[in-house]
């Protein structure tokens, strides 16, 4: 029961102030994977928002300019390093794909994987920004993992097998972005890159969604049910 401590700490403030009704509501089921989710929402939101991806600042911002460079409020973190380090990281895993899996010749230049003819003719290429290295959702898995209430001994094999994971297919979907930008219609280039930009997002929903059905929400009952039954 040692893990409960810090969220039963919590809870018993809460059943110390809250209305009687709403206290058993918490420990229902229904109401505790709602509560689940509400965490969710605000912990991604909040990234979202504070966090412009192409953005070096987790900050507040003036708001959108029209060229995706707002300017801070008020600074709180610069991740100026982690967002070149995750670029180049990314850029290693796209230039691998392209180059064993889909069997391309690459030239590479930092964040760049080009593609290139037999005979060294430019046919298509990225750039790996940070925001399509997704330099924000893994963020966002690691503060979900950190600060929903949950056991601590998955958490120590979970969040790393999901932000590896999260890399790997990422690193798959630029690649196959990359081939397609040699197609002559630049449409089909802009649909991979928004379309499967979207659908990472939807995985890291997942990724919650898989944590919280299996450890966090019978944690949080668990726990709920510890109070009560130790202040009844």
């Amino acid at each position: 029961m040692k893990e409960f401590k810090p969220y039963q700490r919590l809870l018993r403030f809460i059943k110390k102030h809250a209305p009687e009704k709403f206290w058993k509501d918490l420990g229902s089921a229904r109401t505790n994977g709602f509560v689940g989710l509400i965490l969710f929402f605000a912990i991604f939101g909040l990234v979202r928002i504070m966090w412009w991806g192409g953005s070096d600042n987790f900050a507040i911002y003036t708001g959108w300019d029209g060229v995706y460079d707002p300017e801070p409020i008020m600074e709180f973190v610069d991740f100026s390093e982690y967002n070149q380090w995750i670029s180049l990281r990314t850029a290693d895993g796209v230039e691998f794909f392209n180059r064993n899996i889909f069997m391309q010749n690459i030239d590479r230049n930092n964040e760049s994987v080009v593609i290139r003819s037999d005979e060294g003719e430019y046919l298509g290429g990225v750039r790996i920004f940070p925001t399509c290295a997704g330099n924000r959702e893994m963020m966002i898995i690691l503060l979900l993992m950190l600060l929903i209430p949950g056991p601590t001994k998955p958490k120590l094999w979970y969040i790393p097998s999901a932000l590896i994971l999260f890399y790997i297919i990422n690193c798959f979907r630029l690649a196959l972005v990359n081939i397609s930008t040699m197609a002559e219609n630049k449409e089909i280039f802009n649909a991979a890159h928004d379309y499967s930009g979207m659908a990472m997002s939807v995985f890291v929903f997942f990724i919650w969604l898989l944590w919280e059905r299996k450890y966090a929400e019978n944690y949080r009952l668990e726990a709920w049910k510890n109070v009560d039954k130790l202040e009844k």
